[in-house]
């Protein structure tokens, strides 16, 4: 009878416990081989996940920035600006749910500049120099500030109490911080997480993934206007069983190799991780 063979390529897939120091040992059955009356052809592999964390912040400077130390007796920034920084990073192995690392949400970012709305401090339609419009705005913020001292000390009358107190303080504050904002600008940061994917070669354990710089963030890795975001595989010293010379089964067993991602001098990420590329294969008996 003619039998059908069914091909298939197996993943690997690796189940093992969150601690890694356990030093746990880590095998995939190779080669070619009969499995549920099914042939498989099984290679063990190993490929990285990588997640970096990036931190945007950018500041747009208030209108009447040049104004706020006659005001205020502070400096504030003339200069919008974006920077970016590299905030953290972590490393897992592909396919393996107890070493896979958790990714940021995508993109959390803090309230957004809306520049096409009316400035909060344009009350009429009178036509004011731009120093004249600064006045007026600090004069507001002077203004917020005595009123709120005015109803904290109960100096309104009979005073505001319970939860109209609590209400008219937390009013006050956000008029001030939107007056406050035409002096000292507005700084929104964003972050967001950059996955990459990094094949394991036993001939290149240090792999460059990305550049990076606070002026553009992330880059290619090729491009050299920023400093490498590298991974590092140092494999650790084990012992694997011993290899019998008339074995025919196969089986690849893993080293427990430290795995750094770094930038510059900085560690952003160190795992202990099963990598194959590193270990050794086996041979077996098959059991009679």
């Amino acid at each position: 009878m003619k039998k059908i063979f069914t091909i298939l390529l197996a993943v690997v897939f690796v189940s093992l416990a969150c601690d890694a120091s356990a030093q746990q040992v880590v095998k995939q059955r190779i080669g070619t081989y009969k499995e549920s009356g099914n042939v498989v052809i099984s290679e063990a592999t190993t490929t990285l996940v990588v997640d970096l964390t990036v931190e945007c912040e950018e500041f747009e400077a208030g209108v009447y920035a040049r104004y706020a130390q006659k005001y205020f007796g502070k400096r504030a920034s003339l200069v919008s600006r974006v920077t970016y920084a590299l905030v953290g990073g972590d490393v897992a192995v592909l396919d393996a749910p107890s070493y896979y690392a958790t990714p940021a949400n995508g993109l959390n970012e803090s309230a957004v500049i809306a520049g096409d709305e009316v400035m909060i401090d344009r009350l009429t339609s009178d036509e004011l120099s731009q120093e004249q419009a600064a006045k007026q705005a600090a004069e507001r913020i002077f203004e917020l500030r005595t009123a709120r001292q005015d109803i904290i000390l109960g100096e309104y009358g009979d005073g505001v109490y319970g939860a109209g107190l609590e209400a008219a303080l937390r009013e006050i504050d956000r008029l001030e911080s939107e007056y406050l904002k035409l002096f000292y600008g507005t700084r929104t940061v964003t972050t967001t997480s950059h996955r990459y994917i990094v094949p394991v070669s036993a001939d290149i354990p240090n792999q460059v993934i990305a550049r990076f710089n606070s002026d553009e963030g992330l880059l290619a890795k090729d491009n050299v206007a920023g400093d490498i975001v590298m991974v590092a595989i140092t494999p650790s010293e084990m012992s694997y069983p011993e290899s019998n010379i008339k074995g025919t089964v196969a089986y690849r067993y893993a080293n427990n190799a430290t795995v750094v991602v770094s930038f510059a001098q900085d560690a952003l990420a160190r795992r202990v991780l099963p990598i194959f590329e590193f270990g050794e294969t086996v041979y077996f008996v098959m059991p009679k």
